[in-house]
């Protein structure tokens, strides 16, 4: 390794975090990878691009030791990769004394729990919530707060184990497979966070903040749909003009919770409700978007990238001045559409996506699983069929390849035995 070269950190670069290398190397940095635990999740394990990095160091449990390690490297800063990444960013910035969010509050940025009290102690709208480590006291709790209620694992991420309910029978039911499994970064369940419902169409926020100024790379309308018994099977992101009331509100509201919980240098993924009483925080990760490419794909749209704006916050090439502060501009209509599984089985043939190519806002599509793989039908983002990014300016063309794409939704499946 040259000593002479800049280096910087990705801490488990899985997901979108396997699109930070790339950018990194491209301004002249050696870039170290860390596997923040040894038992990640595989689906997270197997989009790791080992040719992008110059090393690769799993984490196993001695923070001090790692911080040796990577000290005599000097590394400029260090990124989460994904959700799973959090926590070890945090600690080892402080111990390296790199650019980064504080430790102090990194459990509330993490515990979903903790973030919500963190957010009500300072003023914010937010749902109300409990703790519970088993079905009875989570019923007992909603009998009094009052059906629905959402059920879901006290940190973890992609809607993995969130389940609406509306009878204490189902709210049983959920926490009993909560409790019964481990969350989308590998983690035991031992508890259940169950929340009041909020009403209201959801919405992500995406932002890039560094010493505690922040700039709004994108509002977009999460769109969930009912599908193969879930409620909550996402069907699409898509990017709103920042000059709509609704941006705005949510904009104004999302810089409170940057502000609140402290996440003053990195990128933040926030979803929000927008209620009856206002914007309600559902959660937020203080890392990029996922999966990867849904940065990319928006960007047709705003005309710049988060993944690219958080490389520039930390390198200095552009976070500065007047875009610090600021929002994105609504160049063109852009989404992230997905692709349900609607059968089961194991691969044996993939769908053939380009009949897509000849759609005019089509701007790329990726197919999530291989030949070979065991399939069930789409309930999270981990089990999608495919991602198929979509702009143009010309809203009528958007409308029409969109619904093109849906009414070939039945035929665009994989081949199973």
């Amino acid at each position: 390794m040259n000593a002479s070269r800049k280096t910087a950190v990705v801490v488990d670069p899985y997901s979108t975090g396997i699109l930070l290398a790339p950018r990194l190397r491209a301004r002249g940095y050696e870039v170290i990878a860390v596997q923040s635990r040894p038992d990640l999740a595989p689906s997270l394990l197997r989009s790791y691009q080992p040719d992008d990095f110059a090393a690769h160091i799993l984490h196993d449990g001695d923070l001090d030791a790692l911080a040796e390690r990577l000290r005599p490297l000097a590394p400029a800063f260090i990124l989460p990769g994904n959700e799973s990444a959090v926590e070890l960013t945090d600690a080892l910035g402080a111990a390296l004394g790199t650019p980064g969010n504080s430790p102090k509050l990194t459990a509330a940025r993490r515990n979903k729990f903790m973030m919500i009290e963190r957010l009500a102690a300072a003023g914010l709208l937010t749902a109300r919530q409990t703790m519970a480590t088993g079905a009875a006291e989570a019923v007992e709790w909603a009998a009094q707060a009052g059906w629905p209620v959402v059920a879901k694992p006290m940190a973890s991420a992609s809607t993995d184990h969130v389940y609406f309910c509306d009878t204490p029978a189902q709210l049983r039911a959920a926490v009993d497979a909560i409790l019964g499994s481990r969350d989308f970064c590998g983690s035991a369940n031992e508890r259940v966070l169950v929340q009041t419902y909020l009403d209201g169409l959801e919405y992500v926020v995406n932002t890039v903040s560094r010493g505690g100024r922040h700039y709004v790379c994108d509002v977009l309308l999460s769109a969930k749909r009912a599908l193969n018994g879930s409620p909550f099977v996402y069907d699409y992101y898509r990017l709103l003009p920042p000059e709509e009331p609704v941006a705005q509100a949510l904009m104004a509201y999302i810089r409170r919770v940057l502000d609140a919980l402290e996440i003053t240098d990195g990128a933040g993924h926030a979803e929000v409700r927008m209620t009856a009483r206002g914007p309600a925080l559902v959660e937020i990760a203080a890392r990029a978007m996922g999966p990867a490419g849904s940065t990319t794909g928006i960007a047709a749209g705003t005309g710049h990238d988060q993944v690219d704006l958080l490389v520039d916050a930390f390198d200095g090439a552009a976070m500065v001045g007047p875009l610090l502060d600021g929002h994105y501009r609504f160049l063109a209509d852009a989404m992230v559409l997905y692709l349900p599984v609607l059968v089961s089985g194991r691969v044996e043939a993939l769908p053939d996506l380009s009949v897509l190519d000849g759609l005019a806002s089509v701007r790329g599509y990726g197919l999530v699983p291989r030949v070979g793989d065991a399939v069930v039908p789409t309930l999270d983002l981990t089990q999608v069929l495919a991602k198929i990014y979509l702009a143009h300016p010309d809203r009528a063309v958007f409308e029409r390849d969109w619904a093109a794409i849906r009414s070939l939704e039945d035929r665009l499946q994989p081949t199973v035995a």
